[in-house]
C-alpha cells in the first residue's frame, strides 16, 4: 500500500530533568499559524500578569503572603502554558518544580523555533532582487 507523509513542521524536543533523565517529549508546531498566535497571546499574558503580580507583591507584609503570591503566580503561569499547548504540558516540561525562572527559560527555548518559522513564512513575500 502506498503512503503519503504530510510534513506539518511539528517539532519534538526531549525534556530532561536536572539529572539528565528524560521526562518526556514536548511536541509543538511553530509553523502552524494558530500555534504562533497562541504563543504571542501567551507571551502577552505572561508580561501582563508579571506586572500585576509585582504590583500585588508590594502589598505583601509577611513572608507567608509573598510565598502564597508566588505559588499563585506559578500556578497561573502553568495554567496558561497548558491552555496554549495542551493539558499536562506544564507537568511534562517543568515537573514538580516551582520557580519563576523556568518560565523564562521555556519561552527562550521555544522562541527561536517560532522566529525561524515566521521568517520562512514571510520569505516568499519579500521582494527578490531582479536577475540581470
Amino acid at each position: 500500500m502506498d503512503s503519503l507523509q504530510i510534513k506539518t513542521g511539528q517539532v519534538s524536543l526531549r525534556i530532561l530533568d536536572d539529572d539528565g533523565n528524560e521526562r518526556g517529549i514536548f511536541k509543538f508546531n511553530p509553523e502552524d499559524i494558530e500555534s504562533a498566535k497562541k504563543v504571542i497571546e501567551l507571551q502577552d499574558k505572561l508580561i501582563a500578569s508579571e506586572e500585576a503580580f509585582a504590583e500585588r507583591c508590594k502589598d505583601c507584609k509577611t513572608a507567608e503572603e509573598q510565598l502564597a503570591l508566588l505559588t499563585e503566580t506559578i500556578d497561573y503561569y502553568k495554567g496558561i502554558i497548558d491552555e496554549c499547548f495542551g493539558e499536562g504540558t506544564s507537568q511534562l516540561v517543568f515537573g514538580d518544580a516551582h520557580t519563576l525562572s523556568m518560565f523564562g527559560d521555556f519561552i527562550e527555548g521555544i522562541t527561536p523555533y517560532y522566529k525561524k518559522a515566521s521568517e520562512k513564512r514571510t520569505a516568499k513575500y519579500r521582494k527578490q532582487p531582479a536577475k540581470e
